[in-house]
């Protein structure tokens, strides 16, 4: 998510790729989603910063109805949701977006059970934090991006605490992360527009930080998951596209998937051979204009 928060058929420059018929509508009014995450079996999970909800889109349903309730202590606003399937957890971050204006309340992490969203665990961050993307290791362990604190947490299946993993001030304004198949975290500074590969030791504590060079510039990097492919692929909110990233030793290859079709697409998850999109029209909040009904895309990829 940016820190300061500013359809139809539409076809791709990406392996032939072009938007599904079919989109998924999230809830009603007011959503202003930020992050969306899927299961195995084509569930879809979305993050509300509007409502403080939770939402989740059976396979093939047309709408995602409301799941987890709003919070009733600590941040209202819900950024980054991660279903860590294999350990059985859904984590979310729970922030103050009044944090970027000089006041707010620190960041909490909460997982839930994925099969049921009752609460499991509530990790509070600490005063100052802007918790905003969540992936997790093989062994269930947690990593967040800290957007405020230029720095990723880690939290151990089970703990209620949180200890730094990395705090650098070139992870400034840190967003998106996620695990790359070889096991390296790769990570994204949404002000910034840069990428980075952070080493992952085998005591699991933080490696060699290596800035990547980009082929071509990226604009408000967001929501980015590895797929199945081994393709990371990136949500540029400020360039209103999607774009698929291969890696050739330091140089990270961008290409567009789509361009031009969203206002502020902030998250992506690929879900067999559909990468599902999400539109937050964060330009549009707090202002007078009706930002209508929000949704996720499904981009078919060839």
């Amino acid at each position: 998510m940016r820190m300061i928060l500013a359809s139809g058929l539409l076809l791709a420059t990406f392996g032939g790729a072009a938007v599904a018929a079919d989109k998924v509508q999230i809830g009603d009014k007011g959503i202003f989603p930020e992050s969306l995450t899927s299961t195995a079996d084509g569930t879809l999970i979305v993050g509300s910063v509007g409502t403080g909800q939770i939402y989740k889109a059976a396979p093939g349903a047309t709408t995602a109805e409301s799941w987890i309730a709003p919070a009733t202590d600590g941040p209202a606003a819900v950024l980054g949701v991660y279903a860590d399937e294999k350990n059985g957890n859904l984590w979310a971050c729970y922030s103050d977006l009044a944090l970027f204006s000089g006041a707010g309340k620190g960041s909490i992490l909460r997982s839930y059970e994925l099969s049921s969203g009752a609460l499991k665990t509530t990790v509070p961050l600490g005063d100052g934090t802007f918790c905003n993307d969540i992936a997790t290791a093989a062994d269930g362990t947690a990593f967040i991006a800290d957007t405020a604190g230029s720095q990723v947490f880690k939290v151990a299946p089970g703990a209620s605490s949180a200890e730094v993993l990395v705090k650098d001030e070139a992870l400034a304004s840190v967003d998106g992360l996620s695990f790359a198949p070889d096991g390296a975290l790769y990570l994204n500074g949404v002000s910034t527009n840069k990428l980075f590969r952070l080493a992952m030791n085998a005591d699991g504590s933080a490696g060699a930080l290596t800035e990547l060079t980009l082929s071509q510039e990226i604009k408000g990097p967001d929501g980015m998951r590895f797929g199945d492919d081994g393709v990371l692929y990136l949500a540029e909110n400020a360039a209103g596209r999607v774009s698929a990233v291969t890696f050739d030793g330091d140089t990270a290859n961008i290409k567009v998937v789509e361009e031009g079709g969203w206002d502020m697409p902030v998250a992506v998850t690929k879900n067999g051979s559909t990468l599902w999109v999400l539109e937050s029209k964060f330009s549009k909040m707090g202002g007078n204009e009706d930002p209508g009904t929000f949704y996720a895309y499904p981009v078919a990829l060839q």
